[in-house]
């Protein structure tokens, strides 16, 4: 196998190289996230397109790859999932872009590594939300890209969302004189998730708390840190975590028999939570503290997803309430028999928002250029595996503090082991 060292002599090769050729991304998984947000996103970035796509089932992966040849995104080959070494190998793909699901992501990244040691070119890997389900599988892919040197990016897409970035932007900079932000808000609920996979405890790691408030620990880490001080951490240290879990409305009989019929998921016989908070204690430079507070569910019933963003200051304070509209339309109950058109959406009649440009709105044309741009010149991402950890480390002192009944200090706290409630049945 070629030696790890031999990475950079590649990337310095690959840089080397007309930077407007096409930057094909090899999806694995063929989901909802990589159908609905990743695979368009690349229409609004010059010279990208979708080069390949991985899949358990193939019938899905070729519907995928018609429509990205219908909508102009690229004209993908089709892999099965047990072939991502092949995938990797396949030249026109220069970055994998890890969209499976979260039981499947050690082996699949690990896979990736292998091809590469093997000599296939790659430049870079990046890593949908949660990393993985716990601190050490998290380790595991982070360590595994590190010791082939592989440039990765965490796929999160909250901090590159315009409205939030912005909205950082604009109180850091006008508020800085009054002193830095102390209180970082967020909560983020829906309706439950898409894929069965999501409710299975094993598969997903854990419930609403890692689907749900990875998301808010890394929007309120972001708008908590400093933007002039984004390569030292942001000027803030976690010190501790409190929490809450429960399960309010999916092990009813009725709600679980709809689980049952739609996924095969006995989530009466092993549930997990529809609803988390967590209180994360942050440590500025200066000694001072200041606080994130997230909470999401899966348990709310309206259109689409709900969410309020907030960040308060000494003189300042900040709002995004992303489930707000200018734009809706209204279909009576005579239509309203048809399947879902929109994330998340709970009915098929009644009055709806309509995005214009969600995959823009929702930050993935962001990361996704991020993401590109950092490869092509050798780089991890603006935001990289290493932060991708450090939100499943949250994740997983938010689900231990919850358990216990005590809060976590993360100072002293042996995470590396822990495996949430809801995935050790």
């Amino acid at each position: 196998m070629a030696p790890a060292a031999n990475r950079r002599a590649t990337v310095a090769a690959a840089d080397s190289r007309d930077m407007t050729d096409p930057f094909g991304i090899g999806f694995v998984g063929a989901g909802f996230i990589a159908r609905e947000s990743h695979a368009p996103s690349v229409e609004y970035i010059p010279d990208v397109r979708v080069a390949g796509i991985a899949n358990p089932t193939q019938s899905r992966a070729e519907e995928f790859a018609t429509t990205c040849r219908d909508e102009g995104w690229g004209d993908p080959a089709v892999y099965d999932a047990s072939e991502v070494g092949a995938l990797v190998a396949d030249p026109d793909v220069d970055g994998l872009w890890v969209t499976s699901p979260n039981h499947t992501r050690v082996d699949v990244v690990e896979a990736a590594v292998e091809a590469v040691e093997d000599g296939a070119d790659l430049q870079g890997v990046a890593v949908e939300k949660p990393v993985a389900r716990t601190v050490e599988e998290a380790r595991r892919i982070r360590d595994a890209l590190d010791g082939a040197d592989l440039p990765h990016a965490y796929l999160e897409n909250w901090p590159h969302e315009p409205e939030i970035a912005e909205t950082r932007a604009l109180l850091w900079e006008r508020g800085r004189d009054a002193g830095r932000p102390y209180l970082a808000r967020s909560k983020a609920e829906h309706g439950g998730p898409h894929a069965g996979w999501f409710w299975d405890g094993q598969k997903q790691g854990g419930g609403a708390l890692t689907d749900m408030l990875c998301h808010a620990l890394a929007g309120n880490e972001f708008l908590l840190s400093d933007p002039e001080l984004g390569e030292e951490g942001g000027g803030i240290e976690a010190v501790s975590v409190d929490a809450d879990t429960a399960t309010l409305k999916w092990d009813e009989e009725a709600y679980a028999a709809q689980l049952r019929e739609e996924f095969g998921v006995d989530f009466a016989e092993n549930p997990v939570d529809d609803y988390a908070r967590a209180t994360v204690r942050y440590e500025t430079s200066e000694g001072r503290t200041v606080v994130s507070e997230a909470t999401g569910s899966w348990c709310f019933v309206g259109a689409g997803v709900s969410r309020d963003v907030e960040l308060l200051g000494p003189e300042y304070s900040g709002q995004v309430v992303t489930d707000e509209s200018a734009s809706s339309v209204f279909f009576s109950d005579a239509v309203g028999d048809g399947e879902g058109w929109a994330e998340k959406q709970t009915a098929t009649s009644g009055r709806m928002p309509v995005a214009g440009a969600s995959v823009v709105d929702g930050g993935y044309v962001a990361e996704n250029r991020d993401a590109v741009e950092s490869f092509r010149a050798g780089e991890n991402g603006r935001f990289d595996v290493d932060d991708g950890l450090d939100i499943v480390l949250l994740c997983m002192a938010a689900y231990r503090a919850a358990e216990t009944g005590e809060t976590v200090d993360l100072h002293s706290a042996d995470l590396e082991g822990y495996v949430p409630p809801p995935a050790r049945w």
